[in-house]
This record gives C-alpha cells, sequence and structure tokens, in this order.
C-alpha cells in the first residue's frame, strides 16, 4: 500500500487597524494524501511557461486530474505581476496575480460559461506569463 499522509492547510490574516487586531486562523485537514509536488522556478521575460499539468497518463509535471487535492501558486516577484493561465480543454482563464500574490486551487474542475450555465471540466495545463522582466514562481501542489 502507499503511504498517505494528512495535509494541513492554515491560513492566517492579521492585521492591526486603529489600534484593534482583527484576523481569522482558517484550518483545513484534507485526509489520504499520497504526493506532494513543490518547486520553485524562474519563468523568463517575455515566455510562457507550462509549469504543471493534468492528465490521466503519467508524466513530468503531470497529475491525474482525479486524484487533485490542493494546489497553490506564489508569485515571488516583488515588482513583476504575472499572468496566471488556467486551460481546459474548451476554455482559457487568465488572471493577474500581483507581484507578492497568491492563487489557490481546491480541484482540477472549472468553467468559463456564461452566468447561470456552469458545465465544468477538468484543468489541462497551468501557465505563467510575467508582464515584465522575469519572475519567480513557487507551486504546491498534494493529490492523493
Amino acid at each position: 500500500p502507499k503511504p498517505m499522509a494528512d495535509f494541513t492547510l492554515l491560513i492566517r490574516e492579521r492585521v492591526l487597524l486603529e489600534g484593534t487586531e482583527r484576523g481569522t486562523d482558517y484550518n483545513l485537514t484534507i485526509k489520504n494524501i499520497e504526493n506532494i509536488d513543490n518547486r520553485i522556478v524562474t519563468i523568463p521575460s517575455g515566455s510562457e511557461t507550462t509549469i504543471f499539468k493534468y492528465d490521466d497518463n503519467p508524466g513530468a509535471g503531470t497529475f491525474t486530474s482525479g486524484s487533485f487535492k490542493y494546489g497553490r501558486i506564489s508569485n515571488f516577484s516583488t515588482t513583476v505581476p504575472l499572468n496566471l493561465k488556467v486551460s481546459s480543454s474548451t476554455e482559457l482563464l487568465n488572471f493577474s496575480l500581483a507581484a507578492g500574490g497568491t492563487f489557490m486551487l481546491s480541484t482540477s474542475e472549472i468553467t468559463g460559461s456564461l452566468i447561470n450555465t456552469f458545465t465544468y471540466g477538468d484543468i489541462a495545463s497551468v501557465s505563467v506569463e510575467p508582464s515584465g522582466s522575469s519572475a519567480k514562481v513557487e507551486y504546491f501542489i498534494a493529490t492523493t
């Protein structure tokens, strides 16, 4: 049997506003995690780079769609925003990921359909493209 572990996610938000500390802690435990992948990649200026894919066939940087449980992409650049591209076989969604920003996924399904007409499909790939000079990107993925 494959080794399994519990994955614990903690998001801590804190702000001191007008002398009063406010914030919250969000905790989530995902059971039966079998694999994680964590990389820091420098994306060259003027290039679009696929950082990971989902597919039913194994391969480098490729994860099985149904096994995906958590993913995070963080922009380590302090000045350069990224265009984060999430694509399926029929959709392409673009997100602006600010310098220092983070984007999280809790499922491998997306849709770009019109309002109230959702047909979800599996993500095929996630790519990043720096807006300006090169940028350093980290991703962390947990799968069963």
